[in-house]
């Protein structure tokens, strides 16, 4: 049996924002390793007949080259994975089953941020990530493979103890853009072994990307609308204009909109205020819906005089779609195109042919 040593150094796993006590994961890693070496059985990294000293197809162990040319090792395949941020955790649903999941977001659940509540829903654990992620708890699941998105103070603060801890750690920075979904779906098909099914969902995407491609250029619009999305950030945090990075923005771009927060010159995600979106007056409003309340969620804007002198307010072009369609980095956003284009129509300026 192969011996593992861990080193970890004090001045990596004080934490003191998440109140992580650092004396208490050694008896934690402890027990993680001894497991993982009684009870590994990775696949051989030898030669293999015929194949001239490459592993074959789907062999373990494997190499995970992120888009941060960080290398991550993978022993064998998945059957225990921390799916620590929302969309990590969606995208791995995607690719494989609940039973093969030890612990995955709370957010994961509701049924408004994510496309796969339900499947979510036969995850027996669930924790809270972002900003009060302790990786002490999830060390204690024994994962085998731990996904995440370094976006929150609490994952940016988990991530380096987890790496210490000598578990396969796939760290993804952003979502931005449907390119980064697919790309980083493969990365994450690569890893679970499941890379045929990879390939499969970023194939639908891309013809799907691709009808909508075409629907907008068929507009021939004189000007692009600009497009505000107003979205929480978390619970009880009220309206924010998201920023550039969010998926949001690409959506509207490949919907043929102008993102609003661009033509602002937002360079992040900025609590919303009256004044800014009356100075802005977008010629479209996008509002995400958390919690199912719809404009209801948006009263300390929408109740405020100077909301209905919106341009888009007074000309119908405010749409509320749940924050998985919109916000939530996911497959299925790309089927939002279609939708958030029908809400640009009447604002684009489109010329239709005589009798149309």
């Amino acid at each position: 049996m192969e011996k593992v040593r861990v080193m970890l150094h004090q001045d990596q796993i004080k934490n003191k924002r998440s109140g992580f006590k650092p004396w208490r994961l050694g008896g934690t890693i402890a027990l993680l390793l001894l497991a993982t070496a009684c009870g590994s059985q990775a696949a051989p990294a030898g030669p293999v007949d015929g194949q001239e000293g490459k592993a074959p197809a789907g062999a373990y162990p494997r190499t995970i080259v992120t888009s941060g040319k960080h290398e991550v090792v993978v022993p064998a395949k998945p059957e225990r994975i921390a799916a620590l941020s929302l969309d990590t955790a969606e995208m791995a649903l995607e690719l494989a089953d609940p039973s093969r999941f030890v612990v995955a977001p709370r957010s994961l659940d509701n049924e408004q941020l994510s496309v796969h509540a339900a499947q979510g829903k036969l995850i027996g654990t669930k924790i809270t990530g972002a900003t009060k992620l302790d990786p002490e708890q999830v060390l204690s699941y024994k994962p085998d493979l731990v996904l995440m998105t370094t976006i929150h103070d609490g994952e940016k603060d988990a991530d380096p103890i987890l790496k210490q801890a000598g578990i396969p750690v796939l760290t993804f920075k952003e979502w931005g853009t449907v390119r980064q979904i697919m790309d980083q779906l493969n990365l994450i098909g690569q890893a679970l072994g499941e890379e045929e099914k990879a390939k499969a969902v970023t194939d639908r995407m891309k013809s799907k990307l691709e009808a909508a491609r075409n629907k907008v250029e068929k507009r021939k619009a004189v000007s692009k609308p600009t497009v505000l999305v107003l979205s929480p950030v978390g619970p009880n945090t009220g309206p924010y204009m998201m920023g550039p990075d969010n998926i949001s923005s690409d959506l509207v771009r490949l919907a043929g909109g102008v993102p609003a927060a661009e033509a602002m010159g937002l360079p992040r995600t900025t609590k919303a205020t009256i004044e800014q979106i009356i100075q802005a007056d977008p010629d479209c409003i996008l509002l995400s819906d958390w919690e199912g309340k719809k404009e209801q969620a948006f009263r300390e804007l929408t109740g405020n005089p100077g909301w209905s002198a919106l341009k888009a307010v007074k000309e119908g072009r405010v749409r509320v779609m749940a924050a998985k369609q919109l916000v939530n980095a996911n497959p299925a956003v790309v089927d939002s195109i279609a939708e958030i284009a029908d809400v640009l129509e009447p604002a684009s300026g489109v010329k239709k042919e005589a009798g149309a």
